[in-house]
């Protein structure tokens, strides 16, 4: 007897609960079943006598979400199943990218009288056992044209899973058991995607190939039954019946092809072919879409010399990490590489060189790693690896080890061979920081701590208690209290993009740490907690910073400062002026500016005070952090500044996003109407750089020019590259 139910489902029209269950899509290993999924697939008593998803349903072997209907058959019956498949977020039970099915029984053979009788009298006749066939008429949807015109308009799945989505949904709607569709390269037919799964990627002569009439002859065909057919029966064991359609897309022939183990009683009719030719139209329209996506992706995420993930994709995947770790309650980990004697390749056989010596490090660092294992490329000869998942630091001194035989053996370009190694810098989440800027700037710390030991060696974060409880005092204070640091100005460099040289260069501060190394200031406390130590912070930026211009124009490297500061206090700044040498350095500065430091009334009657009285001494301002408010600039229009400073957020996405290059293509036309100069800050990439050069931006500044570095190393960098400015 036919009866609609649910396991547990109440005879009183009630909504029923579907059956859960979440699986780990690696594995296949069960994680979560609800008391509907234990009471339909019986497994009693909460214990799973399955460990693997597919022994509760053979086709949840497959990854691809969509939604299907199936069979269960278990020894009192067949239950009919409605089945949603879908990625799962994290959770308290399940990690990040487990699958959850959820499933509805729509039709069963078995009544819950029937189920649950237990006396003693004799059982009536059994009515005739309802078949797949029986029950599929009320599993399958109303329209199979419908069900795949949902799957094509509504369905938010897209690329591969998409093809192998819509080749389940044919399938289905020609009532076939499998489903390939092959690319033709020369006289071999290439299956890119299959259901079952387990037949992609074959590679078939087009001789031995049922595919092959339509590709070479009718464009589409069919045969009911090889057995009767003597030029295909020797050529598709296990195949009784299929149908094929070639079609084209560009200069690629491809063919769709469905099979079955069972001959076919009824002939293909004209609904049918009809209907292929929608799955072809679907199909091609996806293949398309999934190309095109594929190379947005390329060109965005990808490296272009060594083909390697870039930072933006590696910032992506470093985010993903950490929401897994939050999710897990675990660890995640981010290693800076860099390269080791890479100056020496690049003078003995110049960029060409080390440009192929660079692609193949990256070949083999890409070939050392473990699937889990995220390498990419910041730029230069700096390269970063992302851990999900970390238990132990053996794991990290593991990668470490075979990044260091990888290396070893000699590189050759033309006669030239050379022997590398890698400083490695490590940065563990949460024990070292609280989010991904912090953490990576830990890590970038703990790399040029371990180039400073002499290189070819692994410097974590925090090196005493790696995975431990070591903890770090922050300082109270500014220059009184130096009992666990001491601290230096860094320098990034800001390219002029007319000229191609570097005019001027931003003073950050970092913290010099006797333990952890160079480490740029922590969210979380201040290295100057009151007006007094506010002004003790300023005047040793403003001291420091002129001193080293000084120093810089001397050695024939004329080049601005840009200086942050935190008081604002005059008496600072005439300090300086007082000395005529000093005076003639401080010219040498420009002084940035925030923007929300002229929204409070009266810290903006102090500001412009001060902001005056450096115009009147030929000091520079800049207004930092502008965000794309535009009615920002104009209440500021008035300002003696010389440049404003585009926000990072804005940046990120002006090489891909419609609206990003709008918001900075009007931002440099309304400052440069005021007379400004504009500066990008944040640039990662040379797509980025080449789109701020179009829509008109003067400067850049960020990873992809170089690193914030020492003043030694500035100038150093500098001399090598010619990037010296005229004399300012």
């Amino acid at each position: 007897m036919l009866e609609r139910s649910a396991p547990g489902s109440k005879r009183d029209g009630d909504a029923v609960a579907p059956a859960l269950v979440v699986f780990d899509p690696s594995s296949g290993a069960i994680s979560y079943v609800n008391g509907e999924a234990t009471a339909l697939f019986d497994l009693r008593d909460d214990r799973l006598p399955v460990t693997r998803v597919s022994e509760l349903l053979p086709e949840l072997a497959n990854l691809t979400p969509r939604n299907f209907t199936t069979v269960l058959r278990t020894r009192r019956g067949d239950r009919g199943l409605a089945v949603k498949l879908e990625h799962l977020k994290g959770g308290s039970f399940a990690r990040v990218g487990a699958m959850l099915a959820t499933i509805d029984v729509v039709v069963s053979t078995i009544t819950p009288e029937a189920e649950h009788r237990r006396d003693a009298r004799p059982e009536p006749a059994p009515e005739p056992a309802t078949t797949l066939l029986d029950l599929a008429p009320m599993l399958r949807p109303a329209s199979r044209l419908e069900a795949l015109w949902n799957l094509v308009v509504r369905s938010n799945v897209r690329g591969s899973e998409h093809i192998r989505a819509l080749l389940l949904e044919g399938a289905q709607g020609l009532d076939m058991e499998n489903a390939a569709l092959a690319r033709l390269e020369g006289e071999d037919l290439i299956v890119e995607f299959a259901e079952p799964l387990e037949e992609a990627g074959t590679r078939t002569s087009l001789d031995r190939s049922v595919a092959r009439a339509a590709l070479r002859r009718a464009g589409t065909f069919a045969v009911l039954d090889t057995n009767r057919d003597r030029e295909f029966a020797a050529v598709a064991p296990g195949i009784r019946s299929f149908l094929s359609a070639a079609f084209r897309i560009g200069d690629n022939s491809w063919v769709l092809t469905f099979s079955s183990g069972r001959a076919r009683e009824s002939p293909f009719g004209d609904e049918d072919w009809r209907y292929v030719d929608d799955l072809i139209e679907a199909l091609s329209r996806g293949l398309e879409r999934r190309e095109s996506d594929a190379q947005i992706e390329r060109l965005a995420y990808n490296d272009a010399l060594t083909s390697l993930p870039n930072r933006i994709a590696l910032l992506r995947r470093l985010d993903e990490a950490i929401a897994e770790a939050d999710a897990l309650a675990g660890r995640a980990a981010v290693l800076f590489l860099d390269i080791d004697g890479f100056k020496g390749v690049n003078d003995t056989v110049g960029h060409r060189g080390g440009d192929i010596v660079l692609a193949e490090v990256a070949e083999r660092l890409r070939g050392t790693l473990r699937r889990e294992e995220y390498i990419g490329r910041l730029g230069g000869d700096e390269f970063a690896i992302v851990m999900p998942r970390i238990a132990s630091g053996t794991e990290i001194e593991s990668i470490a080890q075979r990044v260091a035989a990888v290396l070893t053996f000699p590189f050759g370009v033309d006669d030239s061979r050379f022997s590398l190694s890698a400083s490695i810098g490590v940065a563990i989440y949460p024990d070292d920081a609280a989010n991904r800027d912090d953490l990576l700037a830990c890590a970038d710390a703990a790399m040029y701590a371990a180039k400073d030991d002499g290189g070819s060696r692994v410097r974590f974060r925090d090196t005493a208690a790696a995975f431990g409880t070591g903890a770090q005092q922050a300082p109270h204070g500014f220059a009184g209290d130096q009992r666990d640091a001491t601290y230096l100005l860094c320098y990034q460099p800001i390219l002029d993009l007319a000229t191609g040289r570097v005019s001027s260069a931003e003073a950050l501060i970092r913290r010099v740490h006797p333990l952890h190394g160079l480490l740029a200031p922590e969210r979380g406390w201040s290295i100057a907690v009151d007006e007094p130590g506010r002004r003790a912070l300023d005047r040793w930026v403003l001291r420091e910073a002129s001193a080293q211009a000084r120093s810089f124009a001397a050695a024939g490297i004329a080049i601005r400062i840009d200086v942050n500061l935190a008081a604002f206090d005059l008496r600072e700044i005439d300090a300086l002026l007082e000395d005529p040498e000093s005076a003639e350095d401080a010219r040498r500065l420009r002084v940035e500016l925030a923007t929300e430091q002229f929204q409070d009334p009266e810290q903006a009657a102090k500001i412009l005070g001060f902001v005056q009285h450096c115009a009147q001494h030929g000091i520079g301002l800049c207004l930092d952090g502008f965000d794309g408010g535009l009615g920002t600039l104009s209440s500021l229009a008035s300002l003696p500044i010389d440049a404003i400073k585009l926000e990072r957020q804005l940046i990120e996405g002006v090489g891909s996003s419609r609206t990003s290059r709008a918001v900075v293509e009007g931002s440099i036309i309304v400052a440069k109407s005021l007379g400004w100069s504009v500066i990008a800050k944040g640039v990662e990439n040379g797509t980025q750089q080449d789109t701020l050069l179009a829509l008109g931006c003067d400067a850049v500044q960020g990873f992809f020019v170089a690193h914030p570095m020492t003043a030694v190393d500035l100038g150093t960098w500098l001399r090598d590259r010619r990037f010296v400015g005229r004399e300012a």
